[in-house]
């Protein structure tokens, strides 16, 4: 049984909530995944290890936040 779906009483929007999942993700144009692989995404080169990412990653986070801190 699916349900309808409702009014939402808040004072900040009257949206309506939608009525299941499958509707969300069609009105999102979510579809499903045929390959998992693809979530995983690739792996990190041999020659970078996870805190050498995680350094790059700092940086970047900085760099797109204004940030120049040094630590």
């Amino acid at each position: 049984m699916r349900k309808r779906a409702q009014n939402i009483s808040s004072p900040r929007s009257n949206q309506i909530a939608p009525g299941s999942f499958e509707e969300l993700a069609n009105q999102q144009g979510v579809t499903p995944i045929d390959d998992f692989e693809l979530l995983l995404g690739r792996p990190l080169p041999e020659d970078e290890s996870a805190e050498e990412f995680a350094d790059m990653l700092r940086q970047w986070r900085r760099e797109v936040t204004g940030a120049d801190r040094s630590q």
